[in-house]
């Protein structure tokens, strides 16, 4: 039985899921920062800086004159927060003031609307040796008297800014997505070991072989961690088991030679009567041992060297027909109902104990004039054996306590039995990888409840 059937219902593939959703839109932003942070939208930025500068000294040209202008141009080179660049010439090219010291010429590569990229040299690019030349981009403004002004701002840190954002941007796309992967393969890891843990377990818990431990591949996460406690508490528990197996069978054992003996003994006795009381306590005793050992044999899988092609409704056929006279014999009205379902491998004697013990257990606690309804269907892969009756049921309290070696309900105890019947039963329905359950009969009376008892048994 896996514990998580499907990775959506796991909390930690939700956990992880949320996780990569937000890293996603984290990467959305990241792409949309690259679509935008590029070199157009700064140089965009730039034009419009420039010409609010050009128009600027425009309006200074116009109202003031060549003079003003220039006042403003040495002003403006000698801040030290202007990343402006300037070249102020008269119409027969001879430099009037600015920061650049060469007109760019031919020096220059028109980007758009009037916006040209030019090389230069920085003004503090003297001691550089050769000097290294910087782009920047200009526009040109011609005054009404011919004078001509370039103003220009510079493009390195623009072209850095931009460089370094989108970089920026492609490691953290890098990062999110690796993070997110990280995440999924998390989430896939905890739930396939939860998954493997479960289906041991469950085997475990379906052969009752504690000798099964759940498999450990690592020792670096919790849930190695986790197997291995789990291994050490099933440790213990096969260790109880087989101790209290082993006292069990030794008593059953040693007791059943001196009750052979005393059998031997009461039959010289010459009372008839009292010998036939004495030997039928002695029997049901001796019966007692030998269920006891039967189903330790069975618990211990020894039985499984019997196992043979059967066709279990010819079993369930065979258990139905010993008991039609006792069905007579109350006055019980039964139905049989059965599927044709495929040979499997089996062993016939067990199967044929486990329908007799349910079958038996019907008859006994039906009252005279009840109803008993008896099915065998096929539920891919299981055969499933049931028997509803109209007898006096179980309370809820003791329907989980039913398979128990030696349960028996208190308004049960002055029937004939030991208690090992049912457990008898599952020990077999495990055996041939099925489970036994109990639950209110089917059968409708006014008068009873009634309990229905069934049990799977694997096929395929």
């Amino acid at each position: 039985m896996r514990a998580i059937k499907a990775y959506s219902k796991s909390s930690s593939f939700v956990v992880s899921f949320v996780f990569t959703a937000l890293m996603m839109l984290g990467v959305g932003f990241n792409m949309y920062t690259l679509n935008v942070a590029n070199d157009e939208l700064l140089i965009r930025e730039s034009q419009a800086a420039i010409q609010a500068d050009i128009g600027g000294f425009r309006s200074l040209y116009n109202t003031a004159g060549r003079t003003a202008v220039v006042s403003a141009l040495k002003e403006r080179v000698n801040s030290r927060t202007n990343d402006f660049l300037y070249y102020l010439k008269s119409a027969d090219d001879t430099f009037i003031g600015g920061n650049l010291s060469i007109w760019p010429a031919q020096n220059y590569e028109l980007v758009k609307n009037g916006v040209i990229e030019i090389q230069y040299t920085p003004p503090n690019a003297n001691n550089d040796s050769p000097p290294k030349t910087q782009s920047a981009i200009a526009m040109v403004v011609e005054f009404d008297n011919k004078d001509t002004l370039l103003v220009a701002r510079s493009v390195q840190d623009i072209e850095f800014a931009v460089a370094l954002a989108q970089t920026s941007s492609w490691v953290m796309i890098v990062i999110l997505c690796t993070v997110a992967a990280i995440s999924l393969a998390v989430a896939y890891y905890v739930v396939s070991r939860i998954n493997k843990i479960s289906e041991t377990a469950d085997d475990i818990i379906r052969t009752g072989d504690l000798s099964d431990r759940l498999h450990v591949d690592s020792s670096w996460d919790d849930l190695s961690k986790l197997t291995l406690v789990l291994n050490e508490l099933l440790d213990k528990i096969e260790h109880s088991v087989l101790a209290i197996r082993s006292v069990s069978d030794n008593i059953a054992h040693d007791l059943r030679t001196p009750l052979t003996r005393l059998k031997s003994h009461i039959e010289v006795i010459s009372d008839e009567r009292e010998k036939a009381e004495l030997i039928s306590e002695c029997d049901n005793l001796m019966g007692i041992f030998n269920s006891l050992l039967r189903i330790s044999d069975i618990e211990n899988s020894a039985k499984k060297a019997g196992f043979q092609a059967v066709q279990v409704r010819d079993v369930v056929d065979d258990a139905v027909d010993l008991y039609s006279a006792l069905f007579e014999n109350k006055d019980i009205s039964f139905t049989y109902k059965a599927d044709n379902i495929d040979v499997f491998s089996a062993d016939k004697d067990l199967l044929f104990q486990a329908f007799a013990n349910v079958l038996d257990n019907a008859i006994k606690f039906t009252p005279n004039g009840g109803k008993i309804a008896i099915a065998l269907k096929y539920e891919a892969p299981f055969a499933i054996f049931s028997v509803d009756d109209t007898g006096v049921g179980v309370s809820n309290e003791s329907i989980q306590s039913l398979t128990r070696r030696f349960y028996r309900e208190d308004k049960s105890r002055s029937t004939v039995g030991n208690g090992l019947g049912l457990a008898l039963v599952s020990a077999i329905v495990s055996l041939h990888g099925g489970k036994v359950w109990f639950e209110p009969s089917r059968i409708q009376t006014n008068t009873s409840k009634g309990l229905r008892c069934a049990f799977s048994l694997q096929i395929d």
